[in-house]
């Protein structure tokens, strides 16, 4: 996916929100399934020392990253936006050291600190209305917890 789809993706979530009723935390949920995705299909190709192939899906998933990253919406979605982009930049500094160390333990960490925080979008999903959006916030503010143990990175 390259990064202009990406961001397409996800600035049409406010809009596709809107025009089919609130359904825009189901395009988060699949742009989070699709990190998901080449996450786990690293660790297949690292086993299996197919490096290209691990490096394609590190980039397709640092793209879809760096998407959501690059369309927070600062001035209407704030503390959450904030809170997502601390998230995004940390978990992409392990991502990158996940794959220059070829560390399937730390690959495993951020596998489960992106589920942990698509599974919250899931749930918004479900709800279909703008209320629940604290869970979201909640868990994002967990995970950022569980990021402690990471590099701290300061916000582009």
């Amino acid at each position: 996916m390259s990064p202009a789809s990406a961001l397409r993706a996800y600035q049409s979530v406010r809009s596709e929100s809107m025009a089919h009723g609130g359904k825009g935390a189901e395009l988060v949920v699949m742009l989070y399934d699709g990190i998901l995705e080449s996450l786990s299909k690293i660790k297949g190709h690292t086993e299996r020392k197919e490096w290209r192939e691990a490096g394609q899906q590190y980039a397709r998933a640092l793209t879809i990253l760096a998407g959501l990253r690059e369309t927070l919406d600062h001035d209407r979605g704030e503390p959450v936006a904030s809170h997502l982009l601390e998230f995004y930049n940390s978990v992409c500094v392990q991502i990158v050291k996940a794959q220059n160390q070829r560390d399937l333990d730390l690959l495993q960490k951020c596998i489960d600190l992106i589920a942990n925080v698509r599974d919250s979008w899931g749930q918004l999903a479900a709800q279909a209305s703008l209320a629940p959006v604290g869970v979201v916030v909640k868990r994002v503010n967990s995970v950022n917890a569980d990021l402690s143990g990471f590099v701290a990175v300061s916000p582009a």
